[in-house]
């Protein structure tokens, strides 16, 4: 069914279209993983938006992208395919159709981006609608915040759609929710309701009327005012899964110019009964909808218990992802020492740099491409004044299926630039525990970083210290192999047997500080840097700039990611399209043997 079809449909054939579109959603993400809750609680919405307003001539912007799958479906795009290498991507993505009007993976984005196309619209004598979808707790982000309440002069022919479905990824407890969303209206309202539907038809102009009246007194019966003081007509709330309530209101929008937040209560997993029942554990889902493994975010959960039962002032900050970075016992064991942020990476690493403050010993768990939006803060915040906080950092290196939006390919590059801020790289998660206390005792800023999936353990060699930073994991007299992280470590050693070569592998388990002992040592020989990150400012930059600023003269080979954006595929299907798989290195050492 494509998006022309549907503006052929009644509203009948709708309702039959929506459970169509629920049952394909289901078998898709059955077989390529994904985003299924969220899709699920905004299909009557997607389809209604698709029937009243003109896309992709008007603008329809997500935020966050993982709602959008019935778009895709909509706009000819094969949910078979999803995620996989030369498929459809998880996310809007311009690149991939008209219908994508912004690229939306991370939070906060669409009410600025509506915004700015709006402008642009305007001074270029243009004339269309802008429509930004926003939902799953994103509207407590403080860029959301900013755009919503920087100016009250909203652009005209904008529309607003806030996608409340009481949830993050987790249930939502922010305070900005529980303001916006009184479910308890519904209570006050629907006697009123009740009594003008008895009363009143609403087929001609009178019954449109009133249909405005009585979202009028809803809206006040909901105290929303703070959306008017925003330059917002408030609309609402009204009933998501209801495509009769929905057209009839959007129909209405459509004809006005003046800009308008219309407020739609969703159920997230809607239509299935388990993800109605979890809707977190559906939140995003693997092939067969079975747990996926993450070695790392296991093992550090474990860790957490571990330490927090030994140190009191061991706190834990999260950003609505206390299930994703492993937090989930430790949440439920230390409530009161779990700190979620909600989608608001800026605010927890502030928050962490006032605990450190205080005394605490806060360790923020964030994944990489999520880390980049708190950047400032780290730098001033934390770095500047030397604090104590750890960084524990998920889905470091190549992210698979989610695609270029959710790659954690920047942060060892922009980190290494950040004054006070030491830099770590576990080969596997028994040296995770090593490096975490390690980085703790140098009560200062550090960071830990490592990769989603399944970990393969490698074997304890010597323990991290100030003497000892990095470690030989497999002797040889041939070229010398400084590996980075824990895929970078177990490709290199496969490497070694498939070159044949007698290499030297090196766990550089330190990017910063670098092991200048080991450094100074190795200066005769034929050196390759080996790391799942930008080559671009990472860790064989690190070394080679050493080697520059001392005037050595050495034979390095850098080996890391090419400075290109990295679509949705397999963790190893992007490995070999970069060159970083134990076959392409491989190659590179019995090139320089």
């Amino acid at each position: 069914m494509l998006a022309d079809e549907l503006k052929q449909l009644d509203r009948k054939q709708m309702t039959q279209l929506a459970e169509r579109i629920r049952e394909e959603l289901i078998g898709a993400v059955r077989e390529t993983g994904g985003h299924l809750a969220s899709n699920l609680g905004a299909v009557e919405l997607t389809l209604a938006l698709y029937k009243v307003f003109d896309f992709p001539q008007d603008k329809l912007i997500f935020d966050v992208g993982h709602q959008s799958y019935v778009q895709k479906l909509l706009t000819g795009r094969d949910l078979s395919t999803l995620r996989r290498k030369g498929g459809a991507s998880g996310f809007p993505d311009p690149a991939e159709s008209e219908h994508d009007a912004f690229i939306a993976g991370h939070s906060g984005t669409s009410v600025a981006a509506g915004i700015g196309l709006c402008n642009a619209r305007d001074l270029r004598g243009e004339n269309y609608k802008v429509v930004s979808l926003i939902g799953d707790a994103s509207l407590g982000n403080g860029l959301a915040l900013e755009a919503m309440f920087s100016s009250e002069d909203k652009p005209k022919n904008f529309l607003v759609v806030l996608n409340d479905n009481g949830m993050s990824i987790n249930k939502n407890h922010s305070a900005l929710y529980r303001s916006i969303s009184k479910r308890t209206v519904k209570k006050r309202y629907r006697t009123f309701n009740s009594f003008l539907s008895r009363t009143f038809k609403e087929t001609n102009s009178f019954g449109r009327a009133l249909r405005r009246f009585k979202y009028s007194i809803k809206g006040w019966l909901n105290q929303n005012y703070f959306f008017e003081r925003c330059g917002f007509k408030y609309v609402g709330p009204v009933n998501g899964h209801d495509l009769g309530e929905l057209l009839g209101v959007l129909a209405d929008i459509k004809k006005i110019e003046e800009p308008v937040l219309l407020h739609v209560i969703t159920k997230k997993g809607k239509g299935y009964e388990p993800a109605e029942a979890e809707p977190a554990a559906y939140h995003g889902v693997c092939r067969n909808f079975e747990k996926s493994e993450h070695s790392f975010s296991d093992a550090l959960g474990r860790l957490m218990l571990d330490r927090a039962e030994q140190d009191a002032s061991l706190v834990a900050v999260t950003a609505a992802m206390t299930d994703g970075v492993g937090l989930k016992e430790f949440a439920e064991k230390y409530p009161a020492r779990l700190f979620d942020a909600g989608i608001c990476e800026e605010y927890a690493v502030t928050m962490a740099a006032g605990m450190a403050k205080g005394g605490l010993s806060p360790v923020v768990c964030v994944y990489s491409t999520f880390l980049q939006r708190a950047y400032d803060q780290i730098v001033h915040d934390v770095c500047l004044q030397n604090l104590p906080v750890l960084f524990c950092v998920d889905r470091a290196g190549l992210v698979g299926s989610d695609g270029k939006t959710h790659q954690g390919l920047l942060e060892l590059s922009a980190m290494r630039a950040v004054p006070n801020l030491s830099v770590f790289a576990p080969k596997d998660c028994a040296e995770l525990a090593d490096i975490f206390d390690f980085a703790r005792s140098l009560r200062a800023p550090a960071l830990i970083r490592y990769p989603n999936g399944s970990a393969e353990e490698l074997g304890s060699v010597t323990k991290i210290s100030h003497t000892s930073l990095w470690e030989t994991v497999s002797d040889g007299n041939g070229p010398v192999v400084l590996a980075s992280g824990a895929r970078a470590v177990a490709r290199a050693l496969r490497a070694k047997e498939l070159s044949g070569t007698d290499c030297k592998v090196i766990n550089c388990r330190s990017v910063k500080p670098l092991d200048q002992r080991v450094l100074d040592s190795l200066a005769a020989k034929r050196i390759l840097t080996f790391e799942e990150g930008y080559a671009s400012g990472g860790f064989g930059s690190a070394v080679a700039e050493y080697y520059a600023v001392k005037g050595m003269s050495v034979h390095l080979t850098v080996v890391g990611a090419e400075n290109v954006p990295v679509a949705h595929a397999t963790a190893q299907e992007q490995a070999e399209t970069l060159g970083l798989s134990a076959e392409a290195l491989a190659a590179r050492i019995r090139a320089i043997s």
